[in-house]
């Protein structure tokens, strides 16, 4: 192995290219926080109700987009690996292409969105009145929040890591910056918190734009030399929409599953409802922090296959598992450590207190069973391989759904186990088709 593939799998360079994504991480669940802090300080609930609802339906939308992020970074990583740096900017001209056509096109859709949203939602007249306010301002930064995205993706995919995390922090605190301006300052209430949105993200695309696509710059350069047979390539845009159709239906799997959870607990009672969803929101605050081994993971498998290198690829694998189950193994002693500090910060109420003590075992659980999930997620979406993804999804929720019927006599303990174990049916599924991942990787004529 040559000293530049050696550095290339150093866990040196993983964590390189890791710290900075947990870095840029840590603002997502900050801008979250201070939406409801903000609507927190008017006078009636609705108003929190309605950013909630309003929200919900936005990262719906979001994520129905999710494939742009995922199929960019791996189409990127792949092409970039392989030396065809033509394909990496067709990669992201497409991309950018659909961020367009789906942003603006679902603008154009919103009278249809808010009537279907009404019809849906069950919530009083002045919380949905509060999310469609909400959500016909907040509409008007998808284009933006998608066109991002295609630029996270290219970005990940070229392991230009510290450019991300320019772009993840200057999005999230200006949010947080223009929410306090626009809601405390200006008192214009839930449209003050839907527009902080919309003026970050467009001033985010704006800022990335300037630094990516400037005279000079390899993407512009890059850009300038194709030709539309390139971009408008119908191989290319059916792997495109091939990788769109299978991580848009895992990304409503995933939904699922914390949807169901979220019905079995309701149907245990208010509190327990509480209880769960904090846990859900420990397990976010969780996947933010292993994430960035994740991505670093999807840039190097596709650099590896790209390159034909299936050693480097295997023991890049490997070495970056190895961090990521060390980063889980930290996290949950963190978590058992400072349960005491880190509970009181979740909640205030006595009995939730006390209700989430006694399931908190499930959340220290919750790093080791997801790691290897996550890091294969990683890998497939590096090599472009969504289809196992997709297998592997459709069959870890059909385990979860037969299951949480079972265990759901056990309350809450029994639906946080199935989690468990749906969390670690997608690690080892993916994990037992590693072999055709790595044969990717392979000669062509050897394969």
């Amino acid at each position: 192995m040559t000293a530049t593939k050696k550095a290339q799998t150093s866990y040196r360079h993983i964590w390189r290219l890791s710290w900075p994504v947990m870095i840029s991480n840590i603002s997502l669940p900050l801008v979250g926080a201070v939406d409801v802090a903000m609507m927190g300080h008017l006078p009636d609930p609705a108003f929190i109700g309605g950013v909630a609802l309003g929200g919900l339906v936005f990262n719906f939308l979001y994520l129905a987009f999710g494939f742009l992020r995922m199929g960019t970074t791996g189409l990127t990583a792949l092409a970039a690996g392989a030396g065809q740096m033509d394909e990496v900017a067709s990669v992201f001209l497409r991309g950018q292409l659909v961020a367009a056509v789906g942003g603006f096109g679902l603008i154009i859709c919103l009278p249809a969105l808010l009537w279907a949203t009404g019809l849906m939602l069950t919530a009083s007249a002045e919380t949905l009145g509060h999310m469609q306010t909400y959500l016909s301002w907040r509409i008007w930064g998808l284009p933006a929040t998608l066109a991002n995205a295609v630029m996270l993706g290219s970005l990940f995919g070229l392991q230009r890591m510290r450019l991300c995390m320019v772009q993840l922090l200057f999005v999230n605190l200006l949010n947080i910056v223009l929410n306090f301006i626009f809601v405390l300052g200006l008192s214009w209430q839930v449209e003050g918190v839907a527009l902080a949105s919309v003026c970050a993200e467009w001033a985010g695309l704006v800022l990335m734009a300037g630094l990516v696509l400037r005279p000079g710059q390899p993407m512009m350069r890059m850009i300038r030399t194709l030709c539309l047979d390139q971009v408008f390539s119908k191989d290319k845009w059916a792997a495109l929409l091939a990788i769109a159709r299978d991580l848009s239906l895992r990304t409503l799997l995933i939904w699922a599953v914390e949807a169901i959870l979220l019905a079995y607990a309701a149907a245990l009672g208010d509190a327990e409802l509480a209880s769960l969803q904090i846990m859900l929101v420990l397990f976010g605050f969780i996947a933010f922090g292993l994430d960035g081994f994740a991505h670093a993971t999807e840039a190097l498998t596709g650099q590896f296959i790209g390159a034909e290198d299936p050693a480097g690829l295997r023991l890049m694998i490997r070495r970056s598992c190895l961090l990521a189950c060390a980063a889980a193994l930290f996290i949950t002693g963190l978590l058992y450590v400072f349960e005491p500090v880190v509970l009181p910060l979740l909640t205030s109420q006595a009995a939730l207190l006390q209700m989430t003590a006694e399931i908190w075992v499930w959340g220290l659980a919750m790093p080791v069973a997801a790691f290897l999930a996550f890091q294969m997620d990683g890998v497939y979406v590096g090599a472009a391989s969504s289809h196992h993804m997709r297998n592997g999804m459709i069959l870890a929720f059909g385990l979860f759904a037969a299951l949480v019927s079972v265990f759901e006599r056990y309350h809450l303990d029994g639906l946080l186990f199935v989690f468990i174990l749906y969390l670690i049916i997608r690690g080892v599924y993916l994990a037992a088709f590693l072999p055709s991942v790595l044969r990717l990787a392979e000669p062509e004529q050897t394969r």
